[in-house]
Formats: structure tokens, C-alpha cells, sequence
């Protein structure tokens, strides 16, 4: 039997300032940062169990999408038909893509210099499991508070689309311009087009959606800037097998998620595996990474993830090859990170025959959307505090 009170994520207790939950506030810092100079990174809000019910409640809401009577309902003569938003997310999948000739098939991790830092710089001393149904609960019961929300797509191509580009069961529209993004993918960037093209477009839409963020004006704003963006200059080590997506936050200094993305060419299951295994970690061994032995996959990984959450102040991070999901945070202290066990997202071609049998529940594309909601505060998620005493 799963524990009663143990945490699915740990984040900081800090005191909750109720300022920063107003929407004159958000906007005030999204319109007129307090700090515009290209150095500046945002902060993010307070996050802690105290937050029910907070997640954009200040903000107007919009005549589309609207909430859901029917389960659907078709408007030929308008020329749109109408769709469940949750139905949509439940019959997702990520479009399979073609490996191109010119990928690093026989990759070999090296050693890299960039890594080397003084003893005592990288302070993470113990790596925890948060268990599969915790964050699977935890997203079925964040979706199930959400009011579900019709999607309107376009009957005809001359129409704009909504915004929502993952495949879903009853909402197929195969475009041949789609081909240009799942052929010949050789490199790392083309791996982040399709996510960013896809799954992180779908996600942010999606929470735009959900919480009523409005269009036009300020929700403009908002909606801009609640989006995942490429962020390479983030990652210490500048080599062609990394990438880097995050999503920013209101707050000058700070991130809310950064994404670190691997080919599946290069991190292999096993190595995978064995970055998401738990325990203590050895004082200064994610420091001086040692040359005269083969490299260590995990070691670089956590290395590049304590690095680029330090530098940027972020708590919640991912680590994918696409198909294969791990999530995790750190604590406010750096000390601890919780990862989870490893998620696969259902790739099939972009237009196939997909049954719902063939889909996990939570999709991927649900769980993606509860990890990002998570990170910004958005749909009164409960945290429990962090409790030394209690594993996940």
C-alpha cells in the first residue's frame, strides 16, 4: 500500500508572498521587467503546499475554448468542428521520425574539461526516487480539477490552426509539409525541432487552454512567455550531443524547468537507466571526473544538470531522448534531487491507425502538461512539504 503523506516532489517551505499571485503583478513583471538587460533570468514564483486554487484565478477568461457540455459537437457550416480538450490529451502520441545517415551511431562519451570544477563545487549528496504513481496520481487528479475546455480545429487547411500539433486518435490532419521535420533526423537540434514543434507547442497550448490565459493584450503577453524556448547557452559543455530547452519564469534570476536533451543514438537505454539510479553520492565525485577510465555517463549528466540549475536558479528538470522521459527536482539547497523512474512517451508515425489500448494512461502528453503546470504553480497542485523522514 502506497504511503499516506509521502511527498511527491520536495520544494522549498519558503513563506508564501501573496503579492506575487496577482495578476497586476505578473503582468507588471512580464511587461516591465525590473531588470531588461540580456543577462537577466527570470524567477520563479513561490511554489509550496499553501498554493490551492492560485493558478491564474486573476485572469480574465476567453469566449474560446469553452467549457465542455457535449463530448462533441460539429460545426460544418462555420467551417470548424469542436473536440474535447481532454479527450485530446488522452489519444495523443509523438510522431515517429526517421534516424538519418549522418547520426553518431557509435558514439563514445568523452571526457570533458568543461566538467572539471574544484573539490566541494557540486554539493549533491543523495539522489531519490519519486515513485511512478505519485506523479501519475498526482496528474490525474490535476487534470480531473480542471473544467475541460472544447478545442475548435479548422475543416479546411486555408484556416488557422489552433495550435495543438501532437497526432490524437480523432483529430489526425496528415500534412506533407509534417515530413520535413520526421526525415532524416541526424543531430540533436533536429530531435528539439520536433519536440519544440510538437510536444512542447501542444503542452503550452494546451495550459494556456486549460487556464483560461486570455488572447490578446496582456494574455498575449502571458501566453508568449509561457512557452518552452531553446536555451543552449545554458549547458556548460559545448558539444553537439547536447541541447537545451527551458521554460522561463516571471521572476528575474530564476527558471522554472530546463529540459536537457540526448539522441537516443547517443544515451543508450542502459546508460539511462543508470543515470535515474538512487543513493548517495560520493563527496567530490561529481567534480573531478576522473580521465583514466572510460567516462561516466550518469556522472557527466548530473554534473551538466546540478551545473545549469544552479547557474539559473531551477528546481525542476527533465532529461529526454524523445521516447524515453526522466523527471526530477532538486532541493532548495542543492543537496538532494528526486528523479523518477523512466517514461515512455508513445511514438507511432504520424498518421497511423492508433488504438486506445496502445496509449498509457497518463499519456505522455498529460504527464508533460502536469510537470509544467507543476513548475509554474498553476491548477492549485498540492505539495507536501519535504520531510526527511519519509521516502517516496
Amino acid at each position: 500500500m502506497a504511503p499516506y503523506r509521502s511527498p511527491l516532489v520536495r520544494v522549498p517551505t519558503e513563506p508564501l508572498d501573496v503579492s506575487t499571485l496577482d495578476w497586476k503583478f505578473r503582468k507588471q513583471l512580464l511587461i516591465q521587467p525590473s531588470n531588461p538587460s540580456a543577462g537577466s533570468r527570470p524567477r520563479p514564483l513561490v511554489r509550496n503546499h499553501r498554493m490551492n486554487d492560485i493558478a491564474f484565478q486573476h485572469l480574465a477568461p476567453v469566449p474560446e475554448p469553452f467549457e465542455m457540455d457535449d463530448e462533441y459537437v460539429a460545426d460544418d457550416e462555420a467551417g470548424w468542428d469542436t473536440h474535447s480538450l481532454k479527450q485530446y490529451l488522452q489519444e495523443s502520441w509523438f510522431p515517429a521520425f526517421e534516424v538519418g545517415p549522418r547520426a553518431k551511431q557509435n558514439f563514445v562519451w568523452p571526457h570533458y574539461p568543461e566538467l572539471q570544477a574544484a573539490p566541494g563545487t557540486r554539493k549533491l549528496r543523495n539522489i531519490s526516487r519519486i515513485m511512478p504513481y505519485r506523479i501519475h496520481g498526482a496528474a490525474c487528479d490535476y487534470l480531473e480539477r480542471q473544467k475541460d475546455k472544447q478545442i475548435k480545429r479548422p475543416l479546411e487547411e486555408t484556416k488557422d490552426p489552433i495550435g495543438l500539433t501532437l497526432p490524437s486518435i480523432n483529430l489526425i490532419k496528415y500534412d506533407k509539409y509534417i515530413d520535413v521535420y520526421l526525415q532524416d533526423v541526424n543531430f540533436v537540434t533536429d530531435i528539439t525541432k520536433l519536440l519544440m514543434t510538437f510536444a512542447f507547442r501542444t503542452v503550452a497550448r494546451s495550459l494556456h487552454i486549460l487556464h483560461d490565459i486570455p488572447e490578446g493584450g496582456d494574455g498575449d503577453t502571458f501566453r508568449e512567455f509561457l512557452q518552452f524556448r531553446r536555451s543552449i547557452e545554458m549547458c556548460p559543455v559545448k558539444d553537439n550531443i547536447f541541447d537545451v530547452v527551458s521554460l522561463p519564469s516571471p521572476h528575474p534570476g530564476h527558471t522554472s524547468m530546463i529540459v536537457l536533451v540526448v539522441p537516443p543514438w547517443v544515451l543508450d537505454n542502459m546508460d539511462f537507466i543508470s543515470f535515474i539510479d538512487t543513493g548517495v553520492v560520493t563527496p567530490r565525485s561529481l567534480d573531478g571526473i576522473p580521465t583514466n577510465k572510460p567516462a561516466s555517463v550518469p556522472a557527466i549528466l548530473w554534473a551538466l544538470l546540478w551545473d545549469m540549475c544552479s547557474q539559473q536558479k531551477c528546481q525542476y528538470f527533465a532529461v529526454t531522448t524523445y521516447e524515453l522521459w526522466a523527471f526530477g527536482n532538486f532541493s532548495s539547497n542543492m543537496k538532494d534531487a528526486y528523479i523518477s523512474d523512466l517514461f515512455r512517451a508513445p511514438v507511432h508515425s504520424h498518421d497511423a491507425q492508433v488504438q486506445q489500448d496502445m496509449l498509457s494512461s497518463p499519456t505522455m502528453t498529460e504527464t508533460l502538461l502536469f510537470w509544467m503546470a507543476a513548475c509554474i504553480g498553476a491548477g492549485g497542485i498540492v505539495w507536501t512539504p519535504c520531510d526527511d523522514t519519509i521516502t517516496s
